[in-house]
Formats: structure tokens, sequence, C-alpha cells
């Protein structure tokens, strides 16, 4: 082949060659961040700031199995959180709590919903923080009570004179322990669009 043909054939393909080999070292960058990525995605935060919600959307949008410690928690007892609470107390439920997280981010592929209150246990954090890419929904005050004003769903609300009071009072001991577990923090407030959250939680965890 002569030269002039060839520089030819090679002007007139340049731009596929330069595809080709765009494509390949993209797909070598794509495996490198897979590589360094954690193998879950954990959603903390307290209850009603939409970890189910999100977790589901997320889950499909990152093909990966959506887990929700709860539901999990209530298929092992055969009972719903309140009656957990009401027979066998807290620390009952704690302890099965534990067990489950330690369970389930053990597994790979997952987005996982944990409870409220699941930070409050150390080592709950420490079994996440060593397979999952922690997210912290951080909910506004006003955006809390508003999903869990007429919420009877939560053992630790039920009962309480003042909801609103007693959502701030337990956040406000709680949110340093959720700042300080998590790798990525995104707030919340009742205008927040569900489809932009989980994007920007897509975002942080694939350039993590």
């Amino acid at each position: 082949m002569s030269i002039e043909i060839f520089e030819i054939l090679f002007f007139k393909y340049k731009s596929n060659v330069n595809s080709f080999f765009y494509d390949i070292i993209s797909k070598y960058k794509t495996n490198i961040q897979r590589d360094n990525m954690k193998d879950n995605i954990a959603l903390i935060g307290f209850m009603g700031s939409g970890k189910t919600t999100i977790g589901k959307l997320l889950a499909k949008t990152m093909e990966m199995k959506f887990v929700d410690i709860d539901k999990i928690i209530e298929a092992t007892e055969k009972k719903s959180l309140n009656e957990i609470f009401k027979e066998k107390g807290q620390i009952y439920f704690r302890d099965l709590e534990r067990e489950i997280i330690l369970q389930e981010s053990s597994r790979n592929n997952c987005v996982i919903a944990t409870g409220g209150g699941s930070i409050l246990d150390n080592e709950n954090v420490k079994s996440l923080q060593e397979t999952s890419f922690i997210v912290f929904l951080d909910a506004s005050i006003e955006c809390l009570y508003l999903r869990l004003k007429d919420n009877t769903t939560r053992p630790i609300l039920n009962g309480a004179e003042d909801k609103k009071q007693l959502i701030e009072e337990l956040l406000e001991k709680r949110k340093f322990l959720y700042q300080i577990s998590a790798n990525f923090i995104i707030h919340i407030d009742e205008n927040t669009s569900i489809y932009e959250t989980v994007d920007k939680i897509k975002e942080s965890y694939i350039n993590s």
C-alpha cells in the first residue's frame, strides 16, 4: 500500500480510531472506579427522611438490590416494629438490628436502608463503613414533622404529646453521629426532588 493511500485511509477513519481508543480508555477508567468503590450504598438518617423511598429508586437506577433493615427485622420476628418494641423492648430490638445489619452489610451490590437509630450502636457503623458508601439524608425538622405527624408506625414517637419537639430533641442528639458516620451528606426539605437526590447520590458514589 502506498504512503498516499495509507494517509487517505488514516484521515478518513481517524475519528473512528479515536472513538475506539476513547471507548477503551473510558471502560478502563470505569473498571478502576468500580474496583475502588464500596460494595454497597447505605442510607442513614432520621425516621421519615426518605431512606426507603429514595433507596428503592436508587437501587433500581443503579441496578442494585434494595434491602430494608426494618422490614427484614419484621419478617424475622413476624411482628411489626410497634409489636416488637411493646412485647420485647428496645434493647432486644437493637440487638436484633445489630445482627441483621452485620448480616446484610456483608452482601454485595445492595442499597441498604437502615433504621433511624441504627447509628446509636457503634458496631452498626463499623459494619456499614467496612463495606458501604454511607449517605446521610439530612432532612429538615419541618420536613420530618410533616411526614411523621400522623404516622403511627414509629414506636419511639407513639404517645408523644408534642411530636415536633420530640423529633427536634432526638435529632439534636443523633445528628453529630449521622454526620461523622457518613461519606456523603445530602440536605432534604419538603421541596426536594427524589430524582435529583438519587442523581446526586449516584454521582457521589461513582466518584468516591
